[in-house]
């Protein structure tokens, strides 16, 4: 029996530890895990001083003063109204936060009229979590409620949004003599000490109690300094519905928010800043959205002009184009995963800078966002609608909500509204340059922003490159459900192996098309949906890892690169070594994210078409990228390769809302980016896909780079203005040419030839009927033997044209009408391209239908 008892307890010891091994295993190598914070950023906050306005003796913007002066520009404000205004000093031009003649306005009346006197414009959660919003006139300006400070270079407004109701402000009626020690006769010196003291006097109907002098309340000048001594010394709205409930019984606590908006110059631009760290909020309420400077630069309906958004490869907007039943408005960066929902109606191309403008006649403002572009989208609307303005400008969402549903209930009660504890804490910060009139367009814009990105070392300019690029991927090993005496079982079919690969590539040699960026897609971790790369398992059916690098050699001697392919954040569903319960992302209501394939009959894009796992993937919290970046970087360095082909980290952005430790999508930019910075130590160049403006400085290649615009009504004009930005420093390619959607030989080439940029095809060995049965099937059209001809002869043409200018930026790209663009280069070549289907006559020279002309080539 004893020995039966010590047996049972050395089971329990057995048990015991192994489930405390296993508890800490949990929570050291997920719950506790936090690397990812070394990648986060700190943001300061300037100590402000008592405001002052500077000595000016031109006096260049009437009823404003001087805050700030540099050799370029002048910063004036309206302490009254805190509108402000920037003189450019280079060119006469002066250009206002808030149209100067807004009052004579007669379209915009009610809250439109006061939004052409905002700067700031809030959204927030009220407490039955119904979306309000409030602007800074309104609820602020027009009741004094503001503060202004002296900062380096400029100007901070502090706005207290909110209808302060008691004629007292936060100033109680009422304090213990003793609260009003601690809270603030402790916390203040000087004359707001002095001024605090005189002010309050035992009080004679509430026992035990002071008072606050009556007669103070009558001075609207004279409270405005009592709340400024108060809100110095710490005490908030919350301490006085304190002191009101403790004295009289009653409880009223106003919503407030305290937002500060910063102003500084730097060279020839204009930097706005809301750090949201420093806003405070009082009540029920929860801050959602910050809308920042909504009619900066706005344009009159008597001004002629266009204003550039980045829709795609981005877009012109005509003043006053008549089009009022649509606003464009566009999330940088796409949707995040983790907010968008499951039904898709339409595909759109990105918006992959996070930039904007507005051309005038003389002039011309580019604006980039330098911070927050991650949590923005960016809007523009033309005159006639609720005001006489054209203007673009950003919005910036700082606290998400969800609804989740309640099962068992209809109607408007089904959804019960679920918001985020904390808004993010970070810098919103706007750029705004002032370019002169040679600089004054789309063009200008381009050079100015490329030269800037060249100035910051995100670009640089190339060297010694006389041929252009050919993109081409190669379609490797895919997933494929086989039967073995009756029974499925999923297994990897090879469609192409890596010495097929050599097959395919001869046909370009045989060309003299030795170029070559060779992305090679599902070479390991189970084919093209590959598993999470904590491990690298190159798949012997193509070769294994000795054909690979023989594949390398056999590309580089002839001067190409050979591409390996991955996926980080996007996991399939059939990978084995992911735990999705805790190391996905996930929904600030709990659940895993996760997505799939596009179901035609519903929308949704939750499906596996018909039985395809692997179609089905989680989305990777930014939390544990970190750990798989890092085990593929130290295990790719082993491997002769020249090259990592990024398939998502440059594409797409997602946060994590789980809610002891949520991540915003700022944080996860600077995440990914510590990870492409990772990659990029391997030594190995890295390709990646799409191209969002954070993954540009560590970019060799840029592959499915949005070369067209989405056609939104409100759209005039569509330009290659990324393409502009980028030529002459980073090669790049479109998506692949053979699986597009239409296919019109000539029209491809000329845009190609338009954008500047290199052909991309992707091809498999064996015939994309064997792939009919499988996850891949949407790549339906990738046999090399279907394409070879003309891909080589499409490559030719282009190349013909672009080797000229593949070391040159575009510093000028015009439409001359309809169907005719002129592109300059800065090596002196001008291309012509009619993509119409008549003959066209510019500059003394006959472009005929569907074809170019090359000026400028010795």
């Amino acid at each position: 029996m004893k020995k039966k008892t010590r047996y049972i307890l050395i089971g329990i010891a057995v048990i015991l530890l192994a489930a405390i091994g296993y508890a800490s295993y949990l929570c050291l190598h997920f719950f506790f895990y936090d690397k990812y914070k070394e990648a986060l950023p700190t943001y300061k906050y300037e100590k402000g001083t008592e405001y002052k306005g500077l000595s000016d003796t031109t006096n260049n913007v009437a009823g404003m003063e001087l805050v700030a002066e540099n050799d370029d520009l002048k910063l004036y404000t309206n302490p009254t109204t805190t509108e402000i205004a920037v003189y450019d000093k280079r060119t006469g031009e002066t250009t206002y936060s808030n149209p100067i003649d807004k009052d004579n306005d007669k379209l915009a009346t009610g809250t439109n009229k006061s939004l052409l006197n905002s700067q700031l414009v809030i959204d927030y959660y009220d407490k039955t979590r119904t979306i309000v919003t409030m602007n800074s006139y309104d609820l602020s300006t027009k009741n004094n409620q503001f503060k202004a400070e002296s900062i380096k270079n400029g100007i901070r407004y502090t706005y207290t949004f909110g209808d302060l109701s008691s004629k007292t402000g936060i100033v109680p009626q009422y304090i213990t003599e003793k609260r009003l020690q601690s809270l603030i006769l402790d916390k203040l010196s000087g004359s707001d000490l002095r001024l605090v003291k005189g002010k309050f006097a035992e009080s004679k109907t509430v026992k035990g109690y002071l008072e606050l002098n009556t007669a103070a309340t009558k001075s609207k000048i004279g409270m405005k300094k009592l709340n400024d001594a108060f809100t110095k010394a710490g005490y908030t709205e919350k301490d006085y519905n304190e002191d009101k409930a403790a004295a009289t019984g009653e409880s009223e606590e106003n919503i407030t928010f305290t937002i500060p908006l910063e102003y500084r110059l730097d060279g020839d631009s204009l930097v706005v800043t809301v750090p949201t760290k420093e806003i405070k909020e009082t009540g029920e309420a929860k801050l959602a959205n910050i809308e920042m400077l909504r009619f900066f630069g706005a344009a009159g309906t008597n001004e002629n002009g266009y204003m550039l958004v980045p829709n795609g490869s981005g877009s012109l907007i005509n003043f006053n184009n008549g089009k009022k039943n649509e606003q464009y408005n566009q999330y940088v960066y796409g949707m995040d995963p983790v907010s968008m929902g499951y039904t898709v109606v339409e595909s759109t191309e990105k918006a992959r800078l996070p930039i904007f403008g507005i051309k005038r006649d003389n002039s011309a403002i580019f604006a980039s966002i330098e911070s927050g572009d991650t949590v923005s989208n960016i809007i523009a609307d033309v005159s006639g609608k609720l005001n006489s303005y054209n203007y673009v400008y950003p919005t910036f969402h700082i606290r998400e909500g969800e609804k989740l549903s309640m099962f068992g209930t209809t109607g408007a009660s089904s959804e019960l509204p679920v918001v985020e504890k904390n808004f993010y804490k970070l810098d919103l910060t706007v750029k705004y340059s002032f370019l002169k009139k040679d600089e004054a367009s789309y063009s200008g814009m381009a050079n100015h922003y490329r030269n800037e990105l060249i100035e910051k070392g995100v670009l640089s300019k190339k060297q010694n490159d006389s041929k252009l690029p050919f993109y081409l991927d190669i379609l490797g090993g895919v997933r494929k459900k086989e039967f073995i005496a009756g029974v499925p079982h999923n297994t990897v079919y090879p469609m192409t192996t890596f010495n097929q690969a050599k097959d395919i590539i001869d046909k370009f040699y045989d060309a003299d098309i030795k170029n070559l960026r060779v992305n090679y897609k599902g070479w390991f971790n189970g084919g093209y949906y590959n598993s999470v790369s904590n491990k690298i398992k190159v798949m012997k059916k193509l070769g294994g890892k000795s054909d690979l690098e023989d594949l390398t050699n056999y590309i580089e001697k002839e001067g190409g690169k050979l591409f390996v392919d991955t996926a980080f954040q996007n996991v399939t569903y059939s990978s084995s070594k992911f735990n999705y319960m805790l190391e996905a992302s996930r929904y600030y209501t709990g659940r895993a994210v996760m997505y799939g394939k596009v179901n035609p009959g519903t929308l949704r894009q939750t499906s596996d078409l018909g039985g395809y796992s692997e179609l089905l993937y989680y989305v990777m919290s930014p939390k544990f990228l970190v750990r798989y970046v890092d085990s593929f970087s130290n295990k790719i360095k082993n491997y002769n390769v020249t090259g990592v082909s990024l398939r998502d980290l440059g594409d797409v952005l997602q946060s994590d809302k789980r809610r002891t430790e949520i991540i915003n999508r700022e944080e996860a930019k600077y995440v990914v980016k510590n990870e492409l910075n990772t990659l990029k130590e391997t030594n190995k160049d890295l390709m990646i896909k799409g191209g969002n403006y954070y993954s540009l400085g560590y970019a060799t290649d840029l592959t499915d780079v949005p070369t067209s615009a989405n056609e939104f009504y409100i759209i005039d004009q569509e330009v290659p203005f990324y393409e502009m930005v980028l030529h002459g420093c980073v090669d790049y390619t479109g998506s692949s040419i053979n699986l597009n959607d239409s296919y019109n030989k000539q029209d491809i080439l000329l845009k190609m030839i338009e954008d500047g940029a290199a052909p991309h095809f992707i091809l498999s060995y064996k015939s994309s009927s064997n792939i009919k049965y499988t996850g891949t099937n949407d790549m339906y059209a990738t046999y090399y033997k279907n394409w070879i001809n003309d891909a080589k002869d499409i490559y030719i043409s282009v190349n013909e044209v672009l080797k000229n200018v593949e070391n040159s930026n575009i510093i000028n790209h015009e439409i001359l009408d309809n169907s005719l663009v002129k592109v300059t280069y800065d090596n002196g070549v001008i291309i012509y391209i009619n993509k119409g289907n008549e003959s066209v006559a510019a500059d003394g020279i006959t472009v005929n239908a569907k074809s170019y002309v090359v000026k400028g080539v010795e």
